[in-house]
C-alpha cells in the first residue's frame, strides 16, 4: 500500500514539474510564434546583421564566415558559448555572458536574433560550451522551432534544455578547442530559401561600411555561388587638417584590392557619418537599398531617409524592428527617445553641412551631395512637418555651395537652373531639349548631369519649399524660342524638340507662341502659314521680292508636320503679285541701273519719279521670264530678252513647266504689261545721243509689240523722231522717202524743224497710214514762202543763197517737177544775180577762164562736195609754201654759219673746213639732219633745222633724228624758227636773213634729254631677232626747252670751239 503511495507520488510529481515547466515556457514559445508570424524581406535582411552582431559582442578582433552553400551558415571566431547564454538561446531570451566580460554587447540572443529564423526555424550548432575552464564539443545541436502550436514548440525548447544538460552529463571534453562557433539553418520552404537568397543581395555594399564603423570586426568572408570574397579592414587613419574637421580614410580589402571609404566624426556623441567619395575623390550614389542610418549595423528599412550619405550613431534609439529610429509621434512613451534621436541627426546635418563648406576634399562631381528628399508625403502628418523642416534646413545650406557644374564652371545652386520633369519624360529628345536650352541659358548644368541634378532639385522643392530652386519647363522654352530666328538653332533639334511637344499633345503652344519657321526661318504663328502647292525653288525667290507677305506666310518645308494649313498655289502666286504692282502703282514708276552712266539720260528729269528696288524690280524681270519654253519666239518674251540684255540681266528664259490643272497655273500676263511700262517709263529719258546710237533697238522694241502690250506701246514715248528725240508714236508722222537737203531746206525756210515730226523711216510701218510727210508736201511750203517776197529782187531776197543754190539743181528732173514755180522764174533770177555789182567782177574772172578750164570748173562746182575739195586745194597750196620756206630758212641759216666761221677761222683751217656746195648739206641728208659741217671731210657737227608756223603746235623729231640726237650729242643741235614771233608785215614765206635771226634757236646736248625716252629701244634695235622694239615714233620738243636754247651768236661762239678743238 505504502509502495503503491509511492509510484504515484513520483509521477505526480513529475507531471507538475513537467506542467510547470511547460507554463513557463510557454510566454517563450507564444513570443517566438508572434515574431514568426512578422516576418518579411527586411526580417531576412536584418537577421545577418544580428549575427554579425551577436559574433562581435564575442570578441574584439571579430571574423566571421557567411556561406551561401546548400542553405545558409555563419560561423564566427568569438568565445564560446556559457551554459547561461547555451540556455538563452535556446529560450530566445537575453543571454548576456555577466559581468565578467570585458567586452561591452551590444546584441544578445533576443528578439533581434529571432529574425534570423527567417532563413530556418531548425538550424544545427557546432561550437564550444565553456564551463569551469572545461570545454564540451557542442557538435551538430539542433535547435528545432519548426512547431506553429505553443505546446509542441514549448516541449521542444524543454527537450533542448535537457540535450544541454546531457551534454554536460555525457558530452566530449576538449583539450584544445578551437575557438569557432556555426550555426547552420535548415531551410524548409520556399519562403525560407527566398529570405536566404535576398539576404545576400546587399552583402559586398553594407560590409564595407560596417567594417568603417565597428572596430570589433576585423575580416568577413562570404561564400556564394561556388565563389569566395573576403573583406578585410587594413587600416583607419585620420586625415589630419586644419578645418577642424574630424575626417578619417580607412582602407579595406576585397580579395586582395583596397577600397577607400571617408567618414567624419563626432565623437562626444559617436556620430560617425559615411561620405559618397571614393579613393580617386569622386562621389558615388548609395544604392537605393542601402540603409541611411546605422546603429552599429544597418537599420534595414531606413534605405529612404533622403540623404546620400550613411549616419551612424551609437545613441540612436531604435524602433523595436530596427528598421529606423523614433524622430516625432503623439506617444508619450518614447517623446524622449524622439528628442534624442531629432539631435543627433541635427548634429549629424551639422558635421555635414561643415565639411562640406571646408572643401576639405574637392571631388570632380559634387553633384550626389545634392540627394535630399527626406519623406514628407506619408500617412504620418507629424512624420511629415518634421522632415519638412528638415528638408528647408538642408536646402537653406545648400543653395549657396557651388557644386552645380555649368559650362561656366561651378556655381551655386541658387544661381541654376533646372529642368522641369515635363522636359525629361522622354529620353529620346533629352539631346535636343538641352541644346535648345543651353542656346538661352549658360547657368544650367552639364549635359550629363542635368537629369539627376532636376531629379535632385525637383525633390528638393514641394508647395511649401517653393522658390528654393528655378525649373525650365516647355512654357519657359517656347516663349524664348519664339523670340529667335531658326538660324540661331540647330534646325534638326528644333525639329525633334516640336515633334516631342507633339507627342506630349501639347499643340496649342503653335498657336499661342510664334514657333513654327516661315522659309527665311521667320518665326510665325502657325494659324498664319501657308503650304506652298507647285511652287518651286525660283518661284520662291522670286517671291521673296515682289510678295514677301505672301512668301512670309509659307511654312519651312521641314516643319509642316502634321498641321492642317491653307494651300497657296501658282494661282495664288499670281494674282498676290497683280495686287503688290497695282498698290504700289508701278507702273509709274522705273528702274535704272544703280550705276548711272548720266551722260546717256536726262537725269533730271528722274527726280519727280517713283524709283524701284533694285531686287524688287530684278525678281519681276525673272517672274516675266518664266516659260513653259525656254525656246519661245513670242514677242513678249522677245521684248522680255531686249529688256535683260539692256539691264546686263542674262537674256535666256526660265523654265517653269505647266502643271495639268491649267486654272492653277501662272499668268504673268498683265505684271509683264506692267513690266514693260516700267521699262518704256525709263527708255524715254533717253538723250539724242542715246537715240542715234541706239536706232536698231528702238526697232527691235517697236517690232515687239502684239495685243497684250499694245496699250502700253501707244501711250509710251519709245519711237525715235529724226533728231534722235523719243515720242508717242501718236506725235509722229510717216517720211515717205523725203529728200534729206529738202528737210534741211524746209527747217531753214519755214523755221520749223520738221525732223521732229518724222519718225525714222525704218518706224513708217508702225505709224497709221494717214500720217505722213512728202518731199512735194515741204516743198510747196518752201515756195509759198520763197514767193511770200518779192522775188525778182533775188539780190535783197532774204533766202537768195537758197534759191540759187535750188536753181542750180533745177537741171534734174525732179528738182524741176519738185520746185516748178522756181524753175519758171529761174532765167530772171539768174539775170538779175550777174548784174549785181557786188559780184560781177568775180563771175567776169571766172566766165573768162579757157573753155577747158571753165568746163572742169562747172563740173568741179556740180559735185556735191565741192566746198570740200575748194578747202583742200587751199591748204595743199598752204603746206607747198610753208615747204619752200623751211629750204629757204635752212638755206639761209647755212650760208650764215659758214660765212660767220669763216671769218674765225685761220687760213691753214678755212681750207680744211667745208662749207662748199659739196658739204653743207640743206636737204634730209645723213640720218635726216639739215646741216652737216666737216673737218678733213669727215663730219664734226649736225644741225637739225625746224620751222614753226602755227602757235598751236611745237615742233617735232623724227625717229632717225631723235636717234641721231642721242648718238651725237656732243655734236649736235635742234635749230628752230619760230615765225609765229615774226611781228613784221612782209610775206612770212619769203623773209630776208636778218628777219629770221631773232626768231632763231639752238639747242645744243638735246640727246641727254631724249636718251632715257629711247635707249631701250636702241638697245632692242641691236637684237631686232629677238627683241621687241619699236619702228616708228615722233618726239615733241616743248617751246619751254626751245626758249632756253642759244640765241644764233652764242651758237656761234660753241660751234667755233668745237672746230678748233678737232684740229
Amino acid at each position: 500500500m505504502s509502495e503503491m503511495q509511492n509510484i504515484n507520488r513520483n509521477e505526480i510529481l513529475e507531471n507538475a514539474k513537467t506542467e510547470s515547466e511547460l507554463s513557463d515556457l510557454k510566454q517563450h514559445a507564444d513570443k517566438m510564434i508572434r515574431g514568426f508570424e512578422s516576418f518579411n524581406n527586411f526580417s531576412s535582411n536584418r537577421a545577418v546583421w544580428e549575427l554579425v552582431q551577436n559574433a562581435c559582442d564575442l570578441t574584439t578582433e571579430c571574423e566571421v564566415v557567411l556561406d551561401y552553400k546548400d542553405g545558409f551558415s555563419f560561423t564566427h571566431n568569438g568565445k564560446p558559448f556559457t551554459t547561461k547564454s547555451f540556455i538563452s538561446l535556446i529560450k530566445q531570451v537575453s543571454g548576456k555572458y555577466g559581468e565578467e566580460t570585458n567586452i561591452p554587447e551590444v546584441g544578445k540572443y533576443g528578439t533581434g536574433f529571432l529574425t534570423t529564423h527567417t532563413f530556418g526555424r531548425k538550424f544545427r550548432i557546432n561550437s564550444t560550451l565553456e564551463a569551469n575552464n572545461t570545454f564540451f564539443e557542442i557538435k551538430d545541436f539542433l535547435i528545432d522551432r519548426s512547431p506553429k502550436e505553443w505546446k509542441t514548440l514549448s516541449e521542444n525548447i524543454r527537450t533542448q534544455k535537457e540535450n544541454v544538460y546531457e551534454l554536460i552529463q555525457k558530452g566530449a571534453i576538449l583539450a584544445n578547442p578551437e575557438i569557432k562557433t556555426t550555426f547552420t539553418f535548415l531551410p524548409e520552404t520556399d519562403q525560407e530559401r527566398n529570405y536566404i537568397a535576398e539576404s545576400s543581395k546587399d552583402l559586398e555594399d553594407y560590409i564595407p561600411i560596417v567594417l568603417t564603423i565597428n572596430d570589433r570586426l576585423k575580416k568577413v568572408k562570404i561564400v556564394l555561388n561556388d565563389s569566395e570574397t573576403s573583406f578585410e579592414r587594413i587600416k583607419k587613419i585620420k586625415v589630419e587638417n586644419d578645418k577642424g574637421i574630424e575626417l578619417y580614410k580607412t582602407t579595406i580589402s576585397k580579395n586582395g584590392t583596397n577600397k577607400i571609404i571617408y567618414s567624419i566624426i563626432e565623437t562626444d556623441d559617436q556620430i560617425e557619418v559615411i561620405l559618397p567619395i571614393n579613393e580617386n575623390l569622386e562621389l558615388f550614389q548609395f544604392s537605393e537599398r542601402i540603409a541611411r542610418l546605422f546603429l552599429y549595423y544597418p537599420l534595414i528599412g531606413s534605405e529612404d531617409f533622403g540623404l546620400n550619405f550613411v549616419i551612424n550613431c551609437n545613441k540612436f534609439l531604435p524602433t523595436e524592428p530596427r528598421d529606423g529610429i523614433h524622430l516625432k509621434s503623439n506617444k508619450d512613451q518614447v517623446k524622449e527617445q524622439e528628442e534624442a534621436n531629432r539631435k543627433i541627426i541635427e548634429k549629424a546635418s551639422q558635421l555635414i553641412f561643415e565639411f562640406l563648406k571646408s572643401n576639405l576634399l574637392n571631388v570632380s562631381n559634387p553633384l550626389l551631395y545634392a540627394q535630399i528628399n527626406f519623406q514628407r508625403n506619408t500617412n504620418n502628418s507629424l512624420l511629415n512637418e518634421y522632415f519638412e523642416s528638415l528638408q528647408k534646413v538642408w536646402i537653406e545650406e545648400y543653395k549657396f555651395l557651388p557644386i552645380v557644374e555649368t559650362s561656366d564652371g561651378f556655381k551655386p545652386v541658387n544661381q541654376v537652373y533646372f529642368f522641369d520633369e515635363e522636359l525629361l519624360n522622354n529620353t529620346e529628345f533629352f539631346y535636343d531639349i538641352y541644346t535648345l536650352v543651353s542656346t538661352f541659358y549658360n547657368n544650367i548644368p552639364i549635359k550629363e548631369k542635368i537629369v539627376l541634378w532636376s531629379k535632385f532639385a525637383s525633390e528638393w522643392t514641394n508647395e511649401k519649399t517653393k522658390g528654393k530652386a528655378d525649373f525650365i519647363g516647355h512654357k519657359d522654352l517656347v516663349e524664348k524660342i519664339s523670340k529667335e530666328h531658326l538660324s540661331k538653332f540647330d534646325k534638326y533639334c528644333l525639329i525633334n524638340y516640336y515633334k516631342y511637344l507633339i507627342i506630349e499633345e501639347k499643340i496649342n503652344y503653335f498657336s499661342e507662341h510664334t514657333l513654327l519657321p516661315n522659309l527665311d526661318g521667320k518665326l510665325c504663328f502657325l494659324s498664319l502659314l501657308l503650304t506652298p502647292k507647285n511652287l518651286n525653288g525660283t518661284l520662291i525667290e522670286i517671291g521673296k521680292s515682289l510678295i514677301p507677305d505672301s512668301i512670309e506666310r509659307i511654312i519651312h518645308k521641314d516643319f509642316c508636320f502634321e498641321f492642317h494649313f491653307d494651300k497657296f498655289n501658282r494661282k495664288d502666286f499670281s494674282n498676290s503679285v497683280k495686287t503688290k504692282l497695282d498698290e504700289m502703282q508701278a507702273s509709274t514708276g522705273i528702274y535704272f541701273p544703280e550705276t548711272i552712266n548720266e551722260q546717256i539720260y536726262n537725269v533730271q528729269s528722274f527726280d519727280k519719279t517713283q524709283k524701284l528696288n533694285a531686287n524688287f524690280f530684278e525678281s519681276l524681270l525673272k517672274y516675266c521670264k518664266l516659260n513653259n519654253n525656254v525656246n519661245s519666239q513670242s514677242k513678249p518674251s522677245s521684248l522680255v530678252k531686249i529688256i535683260s540684255k539692256y539691264y546686263s540681266f542674262g537674256e535666256n528664259l526660265i523654265q517653269l513647266s505647266n502643271i495639268e490643272n491649267q486654272e492653277e497655273n501662272l499668268d504673268i500676263r498683265s505684271s509683264r504689261k506692267i513690266l514693260v511700262q516700267i521699262f518704256f517709263n525709263l527708255i524715254q529719258y533717253h538723250n539724242e545721243n542715246w537715240v542715234k546710237e541706239n536706232i536698231n533697238l528702238l526697232l527691235e522694241i517697236a517690232n515687239c509689240n502684239e495685243d497684250s502690250l499694245k496699250e502700253v506701246y501707244l501711250a509710251s514715248k519709245i519711237y525715235p523722231n529724226q533728231i534722235n528725240q523719243l515720242k508717242s508714236i501718236s506725235e509722229l508722222k510717216r517720211d515717205l522717202e523725203i529728200i534729206p537737203e529738202i528737210k534741211g531746206l524746209y527747217n531753214k525756210v519755214a523755221k520749223n524743224e520738221i525732223r521732229k515730226e518724222l519718225v525714222y523711216i525704218e518706224f513708217n510701218e508702225f505709224v497709221a497710214e494717214d500720217r505722213f510727210v512728202t518731199s512735194k508736201y515741204l516743198t510747196t511750203e518752201i515756195e509759198d514762202i520763197f514767193f511770200g517776197t518779192d522775188i525778182n529782187n533775188i539780190n535783197e531776197h532774204p533766202f537768195k543763197v537758197e534759191i540759187l543754190n535750188i536753181i542750180k539743181s533745177l537741171r534734174e528732173k525732179k528738182y524741176a517737177e519738185l520746185f516748178p514755180r522756181l524753175d519758171d522764174k529761174k532765167a530772171n533770177v539768174m539775170l538779175e544775180v550777174v548784174t549785181n555789182e557786188n559780184t560781177k567782177d568775180d563771175i567776169f574772172s571766172i566766165v573768162t577762164l579757157g573753155e577747158s578750164d571753165l568746163k572742169k570748173l562747172g563740173k568741179l562746182v556740180q559735185e556735191k562736195n565741192f566746198s570740200a575739195i575748194l578747202n583742200a586745194a587751199t591748204i595743199l597750196l598752204q603746206q607747198q609754201r610753208e615747204t619752200e620756206a623751211d629750204f629757204h630758212h635752212k638755206y639761209e641759216i647755212g650760208t650764215y654759219i659758214e660765212k660767220l666761221i669763216r671769218e674765225k677761222l685761220s687760213k691753214e683751217l678755212q681750207n680744211r673746213v667745208s662749207f662748199g656746195d659739196n658739204e653743207t648739206e640743206t636737204t634730209n641728208i645723213q640720218g635726216g639732219q639739215d646741216i652737216v659741217i666737216f673737218l678733213d671731210k669727215n663730219p664734226v657737227y649736225f644741225i637739225e633745222v625746224k620751222s614753226r608756223w602755227n602757235s598751236q603746235n611745237s615742233v617735232s623729231m623724227s625717229k632717225l633724228q631723235l636717234q641721231r640726237a642721242v648718238e651725237e650729242n656732243r655734236r649736235y643741235a635742234l635749230c628752230t624758227v619760230d615765225i609765229t614771233r615774226y611781228p613784221g608785215k612782209n610775206d612770212r614765206y619769203k623773209l630776208s636773213t636778218d628777219e629770221i635771226l631773232p626768231l632763231t634757236k639752238f639747242v645744243t646736248n638735246i640727246g641727254d634729254t631724249i636718251k632715257p625716252l629711247i635707249e631701250d629701244n636702241l638697245e632692242a634695235e641691236k637684237h631686232q631677232e629677238k627683241s621687241i622694239h619699236l619702228i616708228e615714233y615722233r618726239g615733241i620738243i616743248p617751246q619751254d626747252i626751245i626758249q632756253r636754247g642759244n640765241d644764233f651768236k652764242s651758237f656761234i661762239e660753241i660751234l667755233f670751239t668745237i672746230i678748233t678743238e678737232k684740229t
